[in-house]
């Protein structure tokens, strides 16, 4: 009789159970939903992005290719970057400048712009004149290169070319010179205007090249003539 009573309860449990369950299967259900709404929510969705670019720029202002890079919000406080081979040198903050020969009236012209902006700035000092060897000099001079048929179909063409060339002596009666060099290639009427000759002009003072597009030193023209501050700071960092 025991055993009959047994068997019957443990059947009456069983069934309570599986009436249980039956009854809040939606309930379950509407939980796991919730569950996996919530994780959705708090797991972020990788998203593939590229960085694409929309200048109009017909021409590359140097003869490296374009790098690209993304611009952080902290670069915005950094300085225009200064060519390795000036870097760590005391130079004088005073230029003697002249045309070689063959320089146009045109190229003078954007040149003499180029040279008052920096004068502008009250940082260096150009002033017209042949210097001696041992005073800081910039030769403006053109020089002409037809770039290669692919290139010109996909609109990069090289506008000008530039650079400082350091000088220095050691020991008694020891200096410390820049013999730059800034030219237009005059092969495309594209290289004869203020922005080339500004960058150009860079260059020859110890600026290196610049991943923002507002800079005077972004490697692709973009018809900027005015130096940023941190074309500015970079050119304090080299005459302090």
């Amino acid at each position: 009789m025991a055993v009959r009573f047994f068997k019957w309860l443990v059947e009456i449990i069983l069934l309570l159970t599986a009436g249980w369950l039956l009854l809040n299967t939606s309930f379950i259900q509407s939980a796991s939903q919730t569950a996996i709404s919530f994780w959705q929510q708090a797991t972020p969705t990788a998203t593939s992005r590229k960085r694409t670019s929309s200048h109009s720029s017909s021409a590359l202002s140097l003869k490296i290719p374009l790098k690209s890079s993304v611009v952080s919000q902290q670069e915005t406080t950094t300085s225009t970057p200064t060519e390795s081979n000036v870097a760590g040198k005391q130079l004088a903050a005073t230029y003697y400048y002249h045309f070689a020969a063959d320089v146009p009236t045109s190229v003078k012209s954007v040149f003499t712009a180029a040279v008052a902006v920096y004068n502008q700035t009250g940082i260096v000092h150009l002033t017209p004149g042949e210097g001696t060897a041992k005073q800081n000099q910039i030769t403006f001079y053109v020089y002409q290169k037809k770039m290669p048929e692919n290139q010109q179909q996909q609109q990069l063409i090289e506008l000008g070319a530039g650079g400082p060339e350091i000088i220095q002596r050691v020991g008694w009666n020891a200096f410390t010179v820049n013999h730059a060099r800034a030219g237009l290639n005059v092969t495309y009427h594209q290289a004869i205007q203020r922005s080339v000759a500004i960058h150009e002009l860079g260059h020859a003072l110890g600026l290196d090249h610049s991943s923002r597009l507002d800079s005077v030193m972004y490697p692709v023209d973009q018809g900027k003539t005015v130096l940023t501050p941190a074309d500015r700071k970079g050119l304090r960092e080299i005459y302090p």
